[in-house]
């Protein structure tokens, strides 16, 4: 693959999005590999530890969707740390890291459980024989059998509720983990001449107008002067288009441009963005960038412009609405102080 096209130009000049060259140093899988593999050991047995001592079934929840949180943030932030230009390949660290530190968690639990307080050789010889996994296998048929907490202060779960059990542990670690590992790690473009990752900046614009308005299409193919051809939504409800760009600070041949739809809603009181992208990480020369820088500037103020005149427009409206209510604000009534 061409440096052009893997950076998002086309050889022929046209429009093109940014495509990741794949490229992952064997420096860096070394690295990861050494930092991970001990840190997945030590981790799963905290966790393990953690899951047989706490003595509050909602505390072990709590530490069991946290602690994929964490082993997902620490993957995924190695990866971009890294350099890594590969997303399945980050995808299979991400993931690589969690299940070696879950099945560590497996691993080491039954020498905590039955060896609980003991540090002779014995409770050692158990930790160690405990990573063949014949032996997590007959564990867990033991646990099938005959159970081992129970929840709520009643009898031991066993049988196919204590799988139930298990199966939600899990989601809760892989899940949780994977979303926060390929969250952490991004989507960022990265500038191969500089051996760097771009800024990505947010809110470059923040455009009143409708996502599926024709003149993205336009866009798309590479007509940036169809940026002034987008009409402002008047109907918009919560909704908005915004520009970001990702560029390299270090030289002029890696920017791009995305159009991301935005949409806001409240969830129990909370305030939510709900992203939906027009398009992501379209190559822009640097005169189209700051033709865009420009414009987005330009439309700021406009923005700004249209609130501004919005605002008086309602104070004048309502004026005129007391006014003729009440024809002599001398003569309202005044309530008395509190």
């Amino acid at each position: 693959m061409s440096l052009e096209m893997s950076e998002g130009r086309s050889l022929m000049g046209t429009p093109a999005f940014y495509r990741s060259s794949g490229k992952v140093s064997p420096v860096s899988l070394v690295v990861a590999a050494l930092v991970l593999v001990p840190l997945a050991i030590v981790l799963g047995m905290v966790y393990s530890a953690a899951v047989v001592y706490l003595p509050f079934i909602k505390l072990r929840g709590l530490v069991t969707f946290f602690t994929g949180l964490l082993l997902g943030g620490i993957a995924g932030k190695l990866c971009y740390n890294l350099k890594y230009r590969n997303r399945p390949l980050a995808f299979l660290t991400i993931f690589g890291f969690i299940f070696l530190a879950y099945y560590t968690s497996w691993a080491v639990h039954p020498a905590l459980v039955i060896g609980r307080g003991k540090l002779g050789d014995e409770f050692v010889n158990a930790l160690v024989n405990g990573f063949d996994p014949l032996l997590i296998y007959g564990w867990m048929q033991d646990i099938f059998d005959n159970g081992i907490w129970g929840m709520g202060g009643g009898n031991a779960l066993a049988g196919w509720a204590v799988v139930g059990v298990w199966l939600l542990e899990a989601g809760f670690i892989f899940i949780g983990g994977m979303m926060t590992g390929l969250r952490t790690y991004g989507n960022r473009p990265f500038c191969e001449p500089c051996n760097r990752w771009n800024d990505e900046t947010e809110d470059l614009a923040v455009l009143p107008v409708s996502r599926t308005d024709p003149a993205w299409n336009q866009i798309q193919n590479g007509n940036f002067d169809a940026l002034r051809k987008l009409q402002i939504d008047e109907n918009r409800n919560n909704s908005y288009v915004e520009l970001r760009l990702a560029d390299c600070p270090s030289c002029d041949e890696s920017d791009y441009l995305s159009a991301i739809g935005i949409t806001l809603t409240v969830d129990n009181g909370e305030l939510k963005k709900k992203e939906s992208a027009i398009f992501r990480h379209l190559s822009v020369s640097r005169e189209q960038r700051d033709e865009i820088v420009a414009f987005a500037q330009a439309m700021a103020e406009a923005v700004e412009e249209m609130n501004h005149a919005a605002a008086e427009d309602f104070q004048s409206a309502d004026g005129e609405a007391n006014e003729g209510t009440d024809e002599n604000p001398s003569e309202r009534p005044v309530d008395p102080p509190s």
